[in-house]
Parts: C-alpha cells; structure tokens; sequence
C-alpha cells in the first residue's frame, strides 16, 4: 500500500514544492532506503531476539511516521519523514512472513504464498484512494486555453497529504487490531532455537488451550538443542515422545489428543511437527500471557539440530555462504535484486508512460484517466497472487512458477514497450503487473520457506534490504534514461526480468514436497 501511495503522489508532490524532474525521484529512493535498512535490522533482530516485537512495532513506526510525512513542510523533510516510515515497513514484511510460515504445518505452507494477495489489495487501496482524492484536491490541470493555470498550493493541492494520512490511519487499524485481536506468540520453533524451553511450554498449552485442548508437558518432555548430527533422529521415536507429553507426573494419562506426526526436511535439517485438533470449542479471550493465537490447529516446531543460543550474527552469515547455502543465498538475492529493480523501473514511472507513451490519434489522457488506468494495473495482480497458491502445487511447483511468471513479465514488458493505443497499453500494463504480482507472491513465500530457522530472518531480511537498494537506485536511473527516451527504462526492465527468470532455473532447491518421510 505504500509503495503505491508515493508512486501516485509524486507528480502531486512535485507540483506543491517545485521540484525538478532531476530530484522527484528522491522521494521514492528515501523510502526504499528505509525499507533497506528497516529490512536488514528487523531481519537480524527476529533471529536473535524473536518475531514477537517486530510484528507490531514495524507497524508503530510506520503509522506515526506515516501520520508526520502528511504534514511535512518541505520536500527533504517529506523524504526524511519517509525514510523513517520505509525503515518500519521494510522491518514488516520479513517479519511477518517467517512468523508466519513457523506456525504453519508443511501441508498449508502454500498460504504463505496465498498472503501475498494482500499486497495487491493494499496497491489496489491506494489507487483508489488516488482516483477519489487526487483529481479533485490537486492543482489545476492545464487546458487549451491555459496552459499553466495559476495554483494556490497551499488551499488547492493538499490531495496528497489527504492520501498519506488515509493510508496512515489505515496502518494504524492494523497495528490495534493486532495488538487486540490478532495478538501472537512467540513462536515455538524460535522459542526451541534458543533452547527456551519453560516459554515453548507455555506457548504449546497456550495454544492447546485455544484449540480445545490439554495437552499435559513439561520443559523435560522438550529435547534440548543439539547438533546438527542429530538431524537423522528416527521419526518413530519422535511420535512417541510427542505422543507421551500428554502424560502427567502420577503415570495417569489425560484424554489423548489426535496427533499426526508431519516430518518435513526443507533441507539435510529436519523439523518435526506435531499438529493436533480437536472440535470442542473455548473461549478465545485467554488474559495475559494466556492471550494467544486463534486458529484450528495446533501448530508445534520441535528440533534436535538447532545451534547455541549464543550463536553470532557473524556465525549466520558464514551459514549462508558455506556450502549447503552459499548457490540458493547468492540466487536468492539476485532474484530480490532484480525482480525490485525491473518492477521499480516499470512500476514507479506508470503514471509518466501513460502520459507520453502512445496514443497516436486520441486525446492526451487526463489525470483522471491516469488514476483509473493505474487502479486496474493494481487490480491486475489480485488474481496473480490467488493464483500464486495454486500453481506452487502443481507440478511446476515454486520455481517453474516464478520461471514462467519472470520470463512473461518480460515479454509482457516487451509489448508495451512496442504498442500504441491507450487501450492495448493498459491490457498490457495489466499483464505485467498480475505476471510481476504472482512473481513476488512466490518470492515471499518460497524464500522463508527454503531456508532453516536460525538463519531464515537473516536470509530474507538481507534478501529484502537488497531489493531495497534496487529500489534505491532504480527510480534515480530511470529518470536520467526517461530524459533521453521513454522506452528506455523499459527496455532495462525487459532484461531485468529475464536474469532472474535465469537465476530460478539455477535454483537447487525445490521446496515442493519437502518431504514427508
């Protein structure tokens, strides 16, 4: 939703504070680069200390600093004020998306993927919000007959700080309705990494409790962290081990719940899982420390080969680039890297290659038809990422689906670049963006998921700080290659999107069907 607010705003902007065409991209670049470094200290921040306190501070920073840039006074506190915002919302979606992912079971890890159609909703807002605000609390546009109309910023163009505290207050209902009612743990698997075993109790009873269960443990029935020599555990001795937790300390068992055991290996580690549901019902209002997730499975990460607790970040990074990680990190990264940096080129500028692209025979478009246009670009990409869900699981699984959706982004890219009718452009513009929609919606989905718990939020938190420095320079180049033709940052898209089709193929790993054994 941010990223296309300021998209929308910046020729808005740029007319209230006078700014040229060599430094509007500024505003976009200063919040990429909070996103950059948002996404690289939360990242770390959730591998050392846990995903519980990001899920909603990302979300604090980002609202009061979203509340402060609509009453910016000038166009570098409005980048600075947005640098500050970025580094909250860049915190947020890796995050979210590795405690996410730790409390699902292997078989819906597909929903990770299905999330991300909450991103195209969140563009699909903004444009909207642009379509019903902008053209009517904006500077006049220029006609025939006045050709640079006079206007009062200061009374006529306030549209865009309408719009940044709309989507403001809008991050600020999600910050309450997770501090209220979406109130979460920390995960059992952090919780285990961290050899905490007396909290993974209390979380796993918590989480029983929610689901109309007791289940009867004690920090003696959680194996402590071990080597990773250890990853070869029978799964049978595992079950039964689970399967006896709900023996309290007189030898007397409580009601048994049903269990099924579901052992995944993401990689050489493995990660058993203990899920457990029942139909009774209980309240969902647990006080205090009680007050935990709601959901309809009991969702518990218990492993034998998790590293000390005292493991470094320097220890994490040798992990990446030693020899079980080092081609899936570097391809990771890349795919990040340039996905941001071919989408931001396209993306950023949508508004200006409606404007000057095309349309040989027809009448310049005005803003009006612009914000509409864009807000079926946005809409373009909710099936994408509904999509997304679905064909992870079908045999073209996580990489020929971002292979496909990569290589046709180009293509797609490609086209507009060619064509010249308003209609043709938008049918294409919309092609991108549900192409380059499910592209990212497997990306957030596919990279917490390939990567081991101890080193997941460094993995992606990096991955994402790279895209942000695409996005840091991307608007910057794009500008100085619009001054000396239009098509030309397309054309850097174009090959942008083929390289990371390139680096999917590369891929070792594919997480389909990892593996039940």
């Amino acid at each position: 939703m941010w990223l296309q607010t300021v998209v929308i705003i910046l020729p808005r902007v740029q007319d209230h504070f006078g700014v040229s065409d060599n430094w509007i991209g500024s505003l976009s670049s200063a919040l990429f680069t909070g996103m950059m470094f948002g996404a690289f200290f939360w990242g770390a921040y959730s591998d050392s200390r846990g995903r519980k306190v990001p899920y909603t501070s990302t979300l604090t920073i980002t609202t009061v600093f979203g509340l402060l840039s609509s009453l910016a006074f000038s166009f570098w506190s409005l980048c600075l004020m947005l640098f500050c915002l970025g580094f909250g919302v860049g915190g947020n979606m890796p995050t979210d998306g590795a405690l996410y992912l730790e409390f699902l079971p292997k078989q819906y890890h597909y929903l990770l993927t299905f999330m991300s159609v909450f991103f195209s909703f969140g563009a699909v807002l903004a444009s909207v919000l642009g379509y019903a605000i902008l053209p009517y609390a904006s500077c006049p546009e220029p006609t025939p007959t006045e050709p640079n109309p006079i206007c009062d910023v200061s009374a006529q163009n306030n549209g865009w700080r309408y719009m940044l505290a709309s989507a403001a207050f809008t991050t600020l209902l999600m910050v309450l309705v997770r501090s209220f009612w979406l109130r979460l743990p920390e995960t059992p698997k952090f919780l285990l990494s961290q050899d905490r075993r007396k909290e993974t109790v209390v979380v796993l009873q918590d989480i029983a409790r929610i689901n109309g269960q007791e289940v009867h443990i004690d920090s003696a029935d959680i194996p402590r962290s071990t080597s990773s020599s250890s990853a070869s555990s029978n799964p049978n001795d595992e079950e039964e081990m689970l399967l006896n937790m709900n023996q309290d300390h007189d030898g007397v068992r409580s009601r048994r719940v049903s269990a099924e055991m579901d052992l995944n290996y993401a990689d050489d580690q493995t990660v058993p899982m203990l899920q457990t549901t029942s139909s009774d019902n209980v309240d969902r209002d647990i006080a205090g420390n009680e007050q935990h997730m709601a959901a309809s499975t009991i969702s518990s990460n218990m492993t034998e080969t998790i590293y000390d607790d005292t493991m470094g970040e320097t220890s994490k990074w040798k992990l990446l680039f030693g020899p079980k990680w080092r081609r899936t990190t570097i391809l990771v990264w890349g795919i990040w890297t340039f996905t941001s940096s071919a989408f931001t080129m396209f993306n950023v500028f949508l508004p200006k290659y409606l404007e000057t692209l095309g349309f040989q025979g027809e009448a310049a478009p005005t803003r009006k038809d612009v914000y509409w246009d864009y807000m079926i670009y946005s809409l373009a990409g909710v099936p994408g990422s509904i999509l997304a869900s679905y064909m992870i699981e079908t045999r073209l699984g996580r990489k020929g689906t971002m292979a496909l959706s990569s290589f046709g982004s180009s293509i797609s890219l490609f086209l507009f670049s060619i064509i010249s009718s308003r209609v043709t452009m938008l049918l294409s513009s919309s092609a991108v963006s549900f192409l380059a929609t499910l592209l990212y919606a497997v990306i957030y989905g596919y990279t917490p998921e390939v990567f081991d718990t101890n080193v997941r939020g460094t993995a992606v938190g990096t991955a994402s700080g790279l895209s942000r420095v695409a996005g840091i320079a991307s608007p910057i180049v794009c500008g100085i290659l619009f001054t000396v033709a239009a098509v030309l940052p397309l054309y850097v898209s174009i090959v942008g999107f083929g390289i990371v089709g390139l680096c999917v193929i590369l891929l070792p790993y594919e997480t389909r069907g990892m593996s039940k054994d």
